[in-house]
């Protein structure tokens, strides 16, 4: 066994898509010859808690420091569940953070987790340093370390850095700060990792001083079963789903008014449709239920843990996932996405042109709008309708979505740090 010291300040029991990804690597790290350990913070309050995610970590006695941090997280209790702020709040917030520090909040884990990463190095031997962001915070320490002692840098993008499209500099200055720091991080790694191309290409461009580099490990899903397994769908009543969080211009908005145009048009089917939500709803949200009337077709859960929500996407007709317009929308590819093509099962996708929206084609089991099309969506739930009546649903190509299994994708994360920890 060779061993990785991991640098992630996101991770279970902390929920929500961002852990999960980190959460899978260390999970199937130990299958291909590498045995992790974990620095993190100490839980503190978050918006969402699933020790699903940690259960699997733990039976495998894989090591977990945490740390202190002084970041604005913990003004809250610890281990409190935080409601989501609404997004006035949340951006006069952003606003805020994105003043005062470089490059994000989670600055004051960085003396913390450095300490941390010493004092495991006088007594575990490592063979490499694996970061992942964001935080960009993370890929700092894990620059820091790797110095230190030594060690080649192995960097993981799950979002851009400097041309991040949700955030915004208030200063020429600031962008110029955060682009030496990338730039400072990418000539200490050994390899650089990013979810997809567009980001890949946004870091090459940036940084066109240095040879073409990078790899790309998209996002995942730890679903093996095949299409046989998957349930069948419910002639009686048609079953759409949402898992997961809206943010920033990700919002239900836009399907909740395609929906009920849709049953304006086809009332007799409002008794036979059910749209369930699982997560987190956005202030606002109820009220725009109730004022759209569709208060006996929409069920919203809250949030569940994730074998629960697995369950819940398995048994669905249709999964639907939203990417609202914005700069750069183009690059965005949620791990989302990926988890809803490991059930098998068709996706209604409200996303504008760009990857995921090429991911979506490529699938095929997949039905497509404009984020912000209300007629467009409507359009794309009577087709639904029509292939639902007559149970001709399409199906996903299996090979394609077979590319994305954890343990494959995490495979290939161990291939690349046995070829820079060559001895």
């Amino acid at each position: 066994m060779r061993h990785v010291l991991v640098i992630a300040y996101y991770f279970p029991p902390l929920g929500m898509s961002g852990v999960q990804r980190t959460a899978g690597f260390v999970r199937h790290l130990p299958e291909h010859g590498w045995q992790p350990t974990v620095i993190t913070p100490y839980t503190a309050g978050y918006f969402a808690y699933d020790e699903s995610l940690l259960t699997p970590i733990k039976n495998l006695d894989i090591p977990i420091v945490r740390t202190r941090s002084l970041d604005p997280t913990r003004l809250f209790r610890s281990k409190t569940t935080v409601k989501l702020p609404p997004e006035t709040k949340r951006k006069t917030l952003t606003s805020i953070s994105n003043w005062m520090f470089i490059p994000d909040n989670k600055v004051g884990w960085m003396p913390f987790a450095l300490q941390a990463g010493l004092r495991l190095a006088q007594t575990q031997k490592f063979d490499a340093i694996f970061s992942t962001a964001p935080p960009y915070t993370g890929h700092l320490i894990a620059r820091a370390l790797s110095k230190r002692l030594q060690l080649p840098l192995i960097i993981d993008f799950r979002d851009d850095w400097v041309d991040n499209p949700r955030h915004q500099y208030p200063t020429e200055f600031h962008r110029n700060r955060h682009l030496r720091l990338e730039s400072k991080v990418l000539n200490q790694s050994s390899a650089i990792i990013t979810i997809n191309k567009p980001i890949l290409d946004q870091l090459n461009q940036r940084h066109s001083d240095l040879s073409p580099f990078g790899t790309i490990i998209p996002h995942g899903h730890d679903n093996s079963e095949s299409l046989d397994d998957a349930p069948r769908s419910n002639k009686d009543r048609l079953k759409l789903v949402y898992t997961g969080v809206f943010y920033d211009v990700q919002v239900p908005d836009y399907f909740l008014r395609g929906l009920a145009g849709f049953l304006h048009d086809n009332p007799l089917l409002k008794t036979k449709i059910s749209a369930i939500f699982a997560g987190l709803v956005p202030d606002g949200f109820h009220d725009l239920v109730e004022n759209l009337h569709l208060q006996d077709v929409v069920n919203y859960i809250g949030y569940k843990p994730h074998p629960e929500i697995i369950q819940l996407q398995r048994e669905a007709d249709i999964l639907w996932m939203t990417i609202g317009h914005r700069y750069g929308d183009h690059g965005i590819s949620t791990g989302k996405l990926f988890e809803y093509m490991g059930t098998q099962k068709p996706i209604l996708g409200l996303v504008p042109p760009g990857t995921a929206q090429d991911t979506l084609r490529s699938y095929g089991a997949t039905y497509l709008a404009e984020p912000t099309d209300i007629d467009g969506i409507k359009d794309a739930l009577n087709q639904i309708k029509s292939d639902w009546l007559q149970q001709t649903f399409p199906r996903p190509d299996e090979s394609f979505v077979s590319q994305f299994n954890r343990r494959t994708l995490t495979q290939s994360l161990a291939e690349l740090m046995n070829s820079v920890s060559q001895t």
